[in-house]
């Protein structure tokens, strides 16, 4: 993928990686633009790791552009710490990206290369800012950009009784940062047999400095009110997934179930249990079969944006 960064409205910025297809004229009649926000101790390469697991294979096989970004207070984009008091992390996030981010990604991505609308792919902890994005668009008249679709992967609704006895505790960066150390890491992401050992090479160069509000805040300030606060204002089509065994959350058929019927103003929502993948499902064997999926749903979500309206 090829890196930029660009200034936003407001003087912050935004960096990332984009993989645009170059066939002109583009085979694909209505085609997304996909905006993929990563998870946890991530930043942008997340979706790019190596060349067999990279969102770009599927990019150019179905000429739809793919952009990932740095999520605010990660990597090269600006930062939105400290966190005002009455609000938090997922807020001031969605608010970031709503206004000044996503419009810019739109300007220079999307509407050049004849896209109908804007996918967001949310991984973990990105599905947070992901849903509250939807959600404001949602509540928008008049938004500046274009919304088609969401997809979901790696958030539950309840957390593992693993994850309850052992909360995150990483050394500290400074006094709002933390880093994930490269072998817990490996031991919690991936599970045996699902991943290349190259992947695990590319431990330390994924590994990326983590706001500590938005680790620190997520079970108390998004999971107790995440279906009623924000999932209820989404009105574009919703994918939603998570992995067998999550070391994260309850991942089961009915907790699936759950997170779906949350969704209760989308056009379209659809889950599913991906059995026998870990956590990090881009990291892993199971990468381009869920790319292909998202991908797909992203083309369907543009058509219908388009000749439903």
């Amino acid at each position: 993928m090829q890196s930029f960064r660009l200034t936003l409205a407001n003087n912050g910025v935004v960096q990332g990686a984009h993989a645009i297809p170059t066939q002109s004229p583009s085979p694909v009649r209505y085609r997304p633009l996909i905006v993929a926000l990563h998870g946890g101790g991530y930043d942008h390469q997340y979706f790019d790791a190596l060349p067999g697991y990279s969102a770009s294979l599927m990019s150019n096989a179905l000429a739809t552009p793919f952009v990932t970004i740095d999520r605010p207070s990660y990597g090269g984009t600006s930062s939105i710490l400290p966190i005002p008091s009455g609000s938090d992390f997922t807020t001031e996030s969605a608010i970031q990206l709503h206004r000044f981010i996503l419009p810019k990604l739109w300007e220079e991505f999307g509407v050049p290369h004849g896209c109908t609308c804007i996918v967001l792919l949310c991984h973990s902890l990105g599905v947070m800012p992901g849903i509250a994005v939807a959600a404001l668009h949602g509540d928008e008249r008049t938004p500046d950009y274009p919304l088609g679709g969401i997809i979901a992967s790696g958030m539950g609704n309840t957390q593992s009784q693993s994850a309850k006895d052992n909360p995150p505790q990483y050394p500290r960066v400074d006094d709002n940062h933390a880093l994930c150390p490269t072998e817990l890491k490996d031991a919690v992401m991936f599970k045996p047999g699902t991943y290349a050992p190259e992947m695990l090479e590319q431990t330390e160069r994924l590994n990326a400095i983590c706001p500590i509000p938005e680790i620190a805040g997520f079970v108390t300030q998004w999971m107790p009110v995440w279906k009623e606060k924000w999932a209820p204002a989404v009105k574009v089509p919703v994918m939603y997934s998570l992995v067998e065994d999550d070391p994260f959350f309850e991942a089961t058929q009915e907790e699936v179930d759950n997170c779906v019927k949350a969704f209760t103003n989308s056009i379209r929502v659809e889950g599913s249990l991906i059995r026998g993948a870990p956590h990090c499902v881009e990291l892993s064997y199971w990468a381009q079969g869920w790319y292909a999926r998202c991908f797909g749903f992203a083309l369907e979500c543009a058509a219908s944006f388009v000749v439903s309206g």
